[in-house]
Parts: structure tokens; sequence; C-alpha cells
């Protein structure tokens, strides 16, 4: 790992990480959000197609990305945190529309972006787990809590909708409850529902890597009423479709 790359994970510590949703890092301002997402994407692709075909077909992906962005909702902007989720959510539409154009069917296409979730965790263990903690802290906690509480005000219509669960310190340390799924509401709107539990499984990737200890049984994406987030340090983490290890196993055949 180069020095670069050490300061860019270290500026998580500013507390700029997505609990899920798809956000691996934030980066730093000085550098495109998606930079890692880019990398990791063409690594599996070249693994998958060649470093030739791989290259084009990043190069579809980014003019993809670009035409799908101005269809996002707006969410707020910077001030809201849940605007860097739908950000990855546009990504990886256009990630699927690219593999989809190409024959790949949506349970292939979500198998690359889980593989390019773990392409992306390749910082040292010690150094992912670390940062995974300083989610636990008082100011984080605090920083989640007033995010999810503006979510209430429905302000946004394209916005998510959550309730935030305080843990016993035992069975969980916190939780969410998300009722309304940016993404998941997005993907509708662009005829691509069929993409979001897919998706959805990078949390595990995500929780995995950073020791989160998230279990989570139903989704939105797969037709359940509420995303029940449960979170406690240190935990294995448990993502109900993946029970059995691939394919996932969603709680709606039909997801």
């Amino acid at each position: 790992m180069n020095r670069r790359k050490f300061l860019k994970i270290s500026a998580l510590t500013a507390g700029g990480l997505a609990m899920g949703g798809g956000a691996f890092y934030a980066i730093t301002r000085d550098a495109d959000i998606l930079d890692d997402h880019f990398k990791g994407t063409e690594k599996v692709l070249v693994t998958r197609f060649g470093p030739d075909k791989a290259g084009g077909l990043v190069k579809e992906i980014r003019q993809e990305y670009a035409a799908l962005t101005p269809e996002a909702p707006y969410l707020g902007g910077e001030e809201n945190m849940f605007s860097e989720w739908l950000t990855y959510g546009v990504y990886y539409l256009a990630v699927y529309r690219v593999l989809k154009a190409e024959g790949q069917k949506v349970e292939e296409a979500g198998r690359v972006i889980f593989d390019i979730f773990q392409a992306m965790a390749d910082y040292p263990k010690w150094l992912l787990r670390l940062v995974g903690r300083l989610k636990y802290n008082e100011k984080y906690v605090s920083r989640l809590k007033e995010a999810v509480a503006k979510t209430q005000e429905r302000r946004y219509s394209g916005d998510w909708v959550a309730t935030f669960i305080e843990g016993d310190g035992e069975e969980f340390d916190y939780g969410l409850d998300i009722t309304e799924c940016g993404i998941c509401k997005f993907y509708r709107a662009q005829g691509a529902a069929e993409l979001a539990p897919y998706l959805c499984l990078s949390d595990y990737v995500v929780s995995d890597a950073f020791d989160r200890g998230l279990v989570r049984y139903k989704t939105l994406a797969e037709g359940a009423g509420t995303c029940d987030f449960r979170y406690k340090k240190g935990r294995e983490t448990f993502v109900n479709p993946l029970r059995e290890g691939w394919p996932p196993k969603f709680l709606n055949a039909g997801a």
C-alpha cells in the first residue's frame, strides 16, 4: 500500500465512511469520489474479459454514469450523508447496464459488483478494523443520529427514510430501520429494480472488511417492509441472503 492510499483511508477517521448501501471509502476532496470504484471495476473486469475488453467496458461505464447522473434526484447535496450513498447507486446501475448490453444476466452482474467491493478491500486488515471501530465512537454515532432524524422530515422525495435504533451493548450496539431507500426508488424509476438486492450485498463486504458486525435479515429490495441493520463491534457479519454463500437466496425468489 502506497502513502497516498494510506492517507486516503486514514481520512476516514473524520467519519466519512457510509454505513451501507455500497459506500466503501470516503475519498479525500482532491480525488474523484468514485476513484477506487473505477479501479476495482477494471481489476475485476480484467479477470473476466481480459485487459483490452475491460478497458473498453470501463470507458462505457464512465459514459453511462455521466449520462445517468443528471437523472438522479437531488437530496440536499453534501449536507445530506445519504447523497453519497445515491452516488454509488447510480454508478453501479451504470455498471449493470453496460454488462447487460454484453449479455450478462442480473445474477452475473450482481456477482461482478460484489467482487468489485472485495477488490477494493486491498488495505491491511488491521487498518480496516481500526477504521471500523471508529464507527462506534460518540461523535460518529451522534452524526448518524442527526442525519437519520432529518430523513423523517421527508424534504426530498427520492431520499431515504430511517429510524435510529438504540442498542443495549449486548445484542447490538446500534442499528437502523430503513423504511424508504433512495437507491430502490431510483432503480425502480430506471426500470432496474432487479439490481437492488444484489447491490445490498455490498454491505456484507463492507461490514466484514471493517469488522463492523452487521447482522441484517431483510431488506426493502427483497420486498420486506424494512431494512433491519444491526451493528455490534467485533461480531461476525451476517446478511441473510448469503447464509449459505453464493448464490444469494433472497426472501423474494423473484428479486
